[in-house]
């Protein structure tokens, strides 16, 4: 007994000094008793990418789509205390896998926050869990109160952040609508969203890069496909959620991109009341205030894959008409990039991209940033 509480001792050391405990090492009868850590919403032992709102004082909210938590222990399971004001739907990636092992449905409780289990009976040793925001802000916001982790948080063991970053801005295509859905034609259901397999969260995959992802879906640069310009996404911009006007302004000083990709005018076209002038307008305006947060950032302009015929034709020009009107204004780093229609359309517009034609696009666009900008 003495030696073996000699090694126990000489384990829990060489675990406190190194990056991890290798649990294929460890045997059952070493494993210790485990007991419940509680991990508060503002720790420093959450790593947390995107927009984030501290606006409350019991709990994080993070609303915009590709939002995510990582937390790193040595133990055997974690919980999350969560609550949506309507659904969210989180991605559950263990231990860097790039497919979600499961996911999470976030309600609106009757009861308030909830304890959900995230992952359990994992082996003993060192993990690190993240939680992803697959679906975009107006399905529902996420709120986190905090974690329960079985053992021992260990902050030092966090995966490191890409060093490049991608803000993708757009609309539906964007947020991954409909990316997952089995058959085409069926009705809409949140649960076939996914940014994560989206072209924009395949495209950060692709490039080793973190991405902030902001969109909405229906929303357009100056009208919406309901005919309304309420909400329009360079309205939303500035905020934390894409289904309220901007109260409490994201500080864009704490994250820059080293890209700006804008996929706009599908919903403008959809419309059916889109105005030439208008639009190239309001897109300069946009891409103006997003050039005075992000000087350093080269902006993409990009269009499709929806639009097909005259709407595809006339979405070019317009935006070729924005490129070339800020560049007379002597902004630099602006480039344009169309991703190519799926075919021809009666009424001009093709359905969303499935997870398979969303990584066809991801692959030309990655290709390209990598022959534009030299990103190998």
């Amino acid at each position: 007994m003495k030696l073996l509480a000699l090694l126990l001792a000489l384990l829990f050391f060489v675990a406190g000094c190194s990056n991890s405990v290798d649990s294929s090492k460890i045997s059952e009868d070493e494993i210790p008793a485990l007991e419940w850590t509680w991990v508060p919403f503002d720790s420093d032992a959450l790593q947390v990418s995107g927009r984030a709102s501290y606006e409350r004082s019991d709990c994080l909210i993070l609303s915009w789509s590709a939002t995510s938590i990582t937390i790193a222990f040595v133990g055997t399971a974690l919980e999350l205390k969560s609550l949506s004001n309507s659904v969210v739907y989180l991605d559950v990636f263990v231990d860097g896998e790039e497919i979600p092992s499961s996911f999470v449905k976030i309600s609106d409780y009757v009861d308030g926050p909830t304890m959900v289990p995230v992952v359990s009976d994992l082996r003993y040793g060192s993990h690190f869990v993240t939680l992803y925001k697959r679906s975009e802000s107006y399905m529902g916001d996420w709120y986190v109160y905090g974690m329960n982790v079985l053992g021992v948080v260990r902050r030092d063991l966090l995966p490191h952040k890409p060093e490049r970053k991608i803000e993708f801005v757009g609309n539906s295509i964007t947020c991954g609508n409909d990316v997952l859905v089995p058959a085409v034609g069926m009705d809409f259901d949140p649960f076939y969203e996914s940014s994560y397999y989206s072209y924009a969260g395949q495209t950060a995959r692709i490039l080793n890069a973190e991405a902030n992802i902001i969109c909405s879906s229906g929303h357009g640069v100056y009208i919406n496909n309901d005919g309304t310009n309420v909400l329009t996404l360079p309205v939303v911009y500035n905020g934390f959620y894409a289904h309220s006007p901007v109260v409490v302004e994201w500080d864009h000083s704490l994250w820059h991109p080293d890209i700006v990709v804008i996929n706009l005018g599908t919903n403008d076209f959809a419309s059916g009341k889109n105005d030439s002038t208008q639009f190239v307008n309001v897109s300069v305006d946009f891409v103006r205030n997003i050039r005075t947060y992000h000087p350093e950032a080269k902006i993409v302009l990009l269009d499709g894959p929806m639009l097909t015929g005259e709407y595809m034709v006339k979405c070019r020009q317009y935006l070729d008409a924005v490129k070339a009107a800020l560049e007379d204004e002597g902004l630099k780093d602006l480039y344009r990039f169309s991703f190519e229609p799926r075919g021809e359309s009666l009424v001009g517009f093709n359905p969303h991209p499935v997870k398979e034609e969303a990584l066809a696009d991801a692959e030309s666009l990655s290709a390209w940033i990598r022959s534009e900008f030299g990103w190998d």
